[in-house]
């Protein structure tokens, strides 16, 4: 089988096509043909060597890639999951079989989950690491029906999966933004869209909410400006251990998407919720590539407001 791999760290060029040996389902596995894989920034901060501690343990060639789709091709004894079935899931890249950049992967069952057979597989492999994602932040959030959550980075795959997600259990979102990014945000649930530059958005979300918003789901890295917008006893939950938000009034955890890539309880609802149209892929303007053509679609990766993933195509979509 072929598969994207990058035998050193750098730009777009060390990506290429190797071939690679067919693996195997050991106890509790599945075996994916995979049909589309995204380019995300975990990605990116691999091949460019800024996650190069992270993979000290790790053999080259490198093999990227959190999220896919595409349809079950093997299974271990006692998974239950039927060959041909459209899936999607998630895969931890940082480990000796690689991510899911790859003709077929190897993965835990519990990190699959079946999807629609009808499903667009492309804008299917756009969801489930960011709404995992997005679904672990709302659980640390403790937030509850009607209640008011701060969002930024609305626009990005992460903070626009916390706001549909926020739309469907009924919570208050404000989300920061670009004027010319408002009707997207409305569109992927936010209540109210305020300035991104922080002084603006302090000054319309204490307007909104004197007494501070009840949480703040900081999708772009930025919570710690934001805090003191959160109400003495609400939670502010920053997306990166990198990036803790600091302040003594709150609880302020951070996600690890890592902690939740074998709750199959988690993934079986954002394959629902995918299903019920909930839960929507984007797909960046001319992002569908083929894997062959991986260093081009790591350079368009790259790139700023794309409001929507570059997938690898592997074919069988």
């Amino acid at each position: 089988m072929k598969a994207v791999i990058f035998p050193k760290f750098g730009g777009p060029e060390v990506v290429s096509v190797a071939e690679l040996p067919m693996p195997v389902a050991r106890p509790g596995e599945a075996i994916i043909r995979v049909a589309a894989s995204t380019v995300n920034p975990t990605d990116l901060m691999m091949r460019s060597g800024k996650q190069a501690q992270l993979m000290q343990d790790l053999s080259p060639p490198f093999i990227a890639g959190m999220e896919f789709s595409g349809h079950v091709h093997s299974v271990s004894e006692g998974v239950e999951l039927p060959v041909g079935q459209a899936v999607f899931g998630v895969v931890n890249p940082r480990r000796p079989d690689g991510g899911a950049h790859a003709q077929y992967i190897r993965v835990p069952s519990a990190s699959v989950v079946a999807i629609s057979r009808t499903a667009d597989l492309v804008e299917a492999a756009t969801v489930p690491m960011n709404a995992l994602t997005a679904l672990l932040a709302v659980e640390l959030a403790r937030v509850k029906f009607g209640d008011s959550v701060l969002v930024t980075g609305g626009t990005g795959m992460l903070g626009g999966s916390v706001l549909q997600l926020a739309r469907h259990i009924g919570l208050h979102t404000i989300a920061s933004g670009a004027e010319a990014d408002e009707d997207l945000l409305h569109s992927l649930g936010a209540a109210v869209v305020v300035p991104r530059d922080a002084p603006a958005l302090s000054r319309f979300v204490h307007e909104i909410f004197p007494e501070g918003v009840d949480a703040l789901i900081d999708g772009a890295l930025i919570g710690s400006e934001l805090a003191h917008l959160v109400r003495t006893g609400g939670t502010a939950v920053s997306l990166r251990m990198s990036h803790p938000i600091r302040d003594p009034r709150l609880s302020t955890p951070y996600v690890s998407v890592l902690a939740g890539m074998e709750r199959n309880d988690l993934i079986s609802q954002v394959g629902s919720l995918f299903d019920q149209g909930v839960l929507s892929g984007r797909v960046a303007q001319g992002g569908r590539i083929d894997f062959r053509q991986a260093s081009i679609a790591h350079s368009l990766a790259e790139r700023t407001g794309l409001r929507g993933r570059v997938v690898l195509t592997f074919g069988g979509e």
